[in-house]
């Protein structure tokens, strides 16, 4: 059996130590066997003590059937890859959490190993870590979030293994974004995957697709806490086109002040709650572009969905 695995923090599921999640996933408490996969040559010696410390690994195995002749076979590493990292949007889809970055490869034999049992470790993949906005860390990854987890991963690996190349890219733009250490690049990228899904011609078309599919007078950040910010879809919509427009052809954001159709001041200072550190108007726009991409692409897997449990429905090709 293949498997594939990386950590995660602040998810919250009670005392269980593995929840089955299906489609060959799971949430693991740390353990003597999944840590057995650090190594000290692939990882600095900061990462391996932060290993134990994550709340959960996110595990994908997969185990080729004698019934199936087409999926008799090893899958490489990049296949693996990419069906891991969709289960991995699943939980960011919903509510973005910080993950470790680093991806561990593998093959065991034993279903129940011994107490003392190592994993045959094959080689560590090195990836930026997803590091979510300020909001979103206010608020764990709880129960009423890990419900809704096994129906979007079947959702997501249905739409990325599906036709739509947009819809496909939608979902690396979000995980990309998450990735990217600078937080006005991530933006653009958030910004590019709404833009994916609406194939939108220009600011107007933008606000009028954006509300369409939201609400232009719904909240532009998720009520994960009380109280929220008050700005809604339409108070950002256009501000977040002038953003991108403006990282996107490498343009001094200080002209989005004086010049243009919608005069936005970028660089002012804004606070996402009482609470919070102070940021500038593009860093509080870049944040609020990922969670609108993460609820226009919960919206594509209702749809989705709608479609599968009605196939009397044609869909549109």
């Amino acid at each position: 059996m293949q498997f594939i695995f990386s950590g995660l923090h602040d998810i919250q599921t009670n005392e269980i130590d593995a929840l089955d999640l299906g489609n060959g996933f799971s949430l693991v408490k740390p353990n003597d066997y999944l840590l057995s996969a650090m190594d000290a040559y692939s990882m600095t010696g900061a990462e391996i003590r932060e290993a134990s410390t994550f709340s959960r690994y996110l595990v994908y195995r997969h185990k080729p059937s004698i019934n199936d002749l087409t999926s008799f076979r090893s899958r490489t590493n990049e296949e693996l890859k990419r069906v891991f990292l969709s289960g991995m949007m699943a939980l960011q889809v919903i509510k973005p959490v910080e993950t470790q970055g680093l991806l561990f490869f593998g093959q065991f034999y034993d279903e129940n190993p011994s107490h003392d049992a190592t994993l045959n470790l094959t080689c560590i993949e090195r990836r930026p870590p997803m590091v979510p906005g300020a909001w979103t860390l206010k608020r764990s990854f709880d129960q009423e979030f890990l419900n809704r987890v096994p129906t979007t991963i079947d959702g997501i690996l249905k739409l990325v293994g599906g036709p739509s190349a947009e819809i496909r890219n939608a979902f690396i733009l979000l995980q990309l974004g998450l990735e990217h250490f600078h937080p006005l690049i991530a933006g653009l990228l958030w910004v590019m995957g709404l833009e994916a899904i609406f194939n939108s011609s220009n600011n107007e078309d933008f606000q009028k697709k954006l509300g369409e599919k939201l609400g232009t007078s719904s909240p532009a950040f998720p009520d994960w806490v009380l109280p929220q910010p008050t700005d809604t879809v339409s108070s950002v919509a256009a501000h977040l086109y002038v953003l991108r427009s403006k990282i996107a052809h490498g343009f001094d954001l200080r002209e989005a002040k004086v010049r243009g159709k919608y005069l936005v001041d970028l660089l002012e200072t804004v606070q996402v709650s009482v609470d919070g550190d102070s940021v500038t108007k593009a860093e509080y726009l870049s944040e609020i572009a990922c969670y609108l991409l993460c609820r226009v692409l919960q919206k594509q897997l209702e749809v989705s969905t709608s479609h599968t449990e009605s196939p009397q429905t044609p869909c549109g090709e």
